[in-house]
C-alpha cells in the first residue's frame, strides 16, 4: 500500500485511490496494537502518526541517518493530560512541517544510505523499548524515567520499582561514531504538525478534506484554516509561503513573531569594537 503524504499533492484522479489508501492505514492502525514507523521519509511518517496518537496506539519510531539513529515511542492520550504532561512525537519538536523531501534529492539526502550494521542495531532497540513498554504497569502511559544525576546512581533499584525491565526511554540516540548512546526526553507541543489537539479535532471534524489540504498544502487564512483561499487573497501564513499546517497549529504565526523581534534588535558593530579595545586596554 502507500501512505498518502503531506507537500505531495493529489490530482482529482487520484482523489478516490488516496481515499481508500487512508481509509486502509485507518483500519490497520484501529485494529493492531503497536505501530511501528520504520519509513524512509520525514513526510510519510506524518499520517500513521496522527493516526497513531487519534487512536491511543503504542507508536515506535526509528529514523536513520548515515550512522546515526533514533529510535523513540510517541505519548499517548490519557484522560489526565495536563498541559506539556505527554511525551512528544516524532514531530513535536520541529518548527517546520513534513513537506515533500524527496523530489529532486539525490539518494543520500534522502537518508537511504547508511552503514551496514545501523539498521539492525536501531530496530533492535525499538523492539527493546517496546517489550520494557508492555511490561510497565502503565504500558503506553507509562512516564519517561527521571534524570539519571537525581536518583543517587542508583539506577537499577529505581527501575525496577517501575517495571519488570525499568523504565521505558523516550527518546534513544544512537552514534556509531565512537559507539555511543544516550537518552532524551521531550515534551509534547501544543503546535506541533501532528499529534497537536489542534491537528486531532481538525481530522476529527473535517475528516478526508481536512488531509486533502494537507496533501495539497492548500492556502488558507489564519482567521478560518479550514477554507481555502487564493493565493493571492490575504491568505496569512499561506500568503507568506507557509505551508497549510503551519497556518492551523499556529507554527506561521510564531515565525512572524520571531521575524519581527529579529527585525527589531538593533546589531552595532561599533560597540563590539569598543568592547574589544576596552579588554585590551585592560590587558
Amino acid at each position: 500500500m502507500s501512505i498518502p503524504m503531506p507537500g505531495h499533492s493529489v490530482s482529482p484522479s487520484e482523489t478516490e485511490a488516496v481515499r481508500t489508501a487512508v481509509e486502509k492505514l485507518d483500519s490497520l492502525v484501529q485494529t493492531h496494537d503497536v505501530v511501528f514507523l520504520l519509513t524512509d521519509s520525514r513526510e510519510s511518517r506524518w499520517l500513521p502518526t496522527m493516526l497513531g496518537t487519534l487512536h491511543r496506539k503504542i507508536v515506535l519510531c526509528v529514523a536513520l541517518g548515515f550512522d546515526s539513529f533514533v529510535a523513540m515511542r510517541h505519548g499517548v492520550y490519557s484522560s489526565n493530560d495536563s498541559a506539556h504532561s505527554r511525551l512528544g512525537c516524532y514531530f513535536c519538536n520541529d518548527v517546520v512541517a513534513p513537506t515533500d523531501s524527496l523530489t529532486d534529492r539525490t539518494l543520500d539526502q534522502q537518508c537511504t544510505v547508511t552503514r551496514p550494521g545501523l539498521a539492525p542495531i536501531a530496530s533492535g532497540t525499538a523492539v527493546e523499548l517496546l517489550t520494557t513498554i508492555l511490561q510497565h504497569p502503565l504500558e503506553g502511559l507509562a512516564p519517561a524515567p527521571e534524570s539519571r544525576s537525581n536518583n543517587g546512581g542508583n539506577d537499577a533499584a529505581a527501575d525496577a520499582q517501575q517495571g519488570v525491565f525499568g523504565v521505558p526511554e523516550h527518546q534513544i540516540r544512537g552514534y556509531l561514531a565512537g559507539f555511543r548512546q544516550h537518552s532524551i526526553v521531550g515534551q509534547s507541543s501544543d503546535m506541533c504538525t501532528a499529534c497537536s489537539p489542534k491537528i486531532i479535532d481538525a481530522y476529527k471534524t473535517h475528516g478526508f478534506d481536512f488531509l486533502l489540504r494537507a496533501f495539497n498544502n492548500t492556502p488558507v487564512s489564519e482567521d478560518a484554516p479550514h477554507v481555502p483561499v487564493s493565493v493571492d487573497a490575504d491568505a496569512g501564513g499561506a500568503a507568506q509561503g507557509y505551508s497549510y499546517l503551519e497556518t492551523l497549529t499556529g507554527l506561521a504565526a510564531l515565525h512572524r513573531q520571531t521575524d519581527d523581534i529579529m527585525a527589531d534588535i538593533e546589531w552595532s558593530d561599533t560597540e563590539d569594537a569598543d568592547a574589544a579595545d576596552d579588554d585590551f586596554e585592560a590587558l
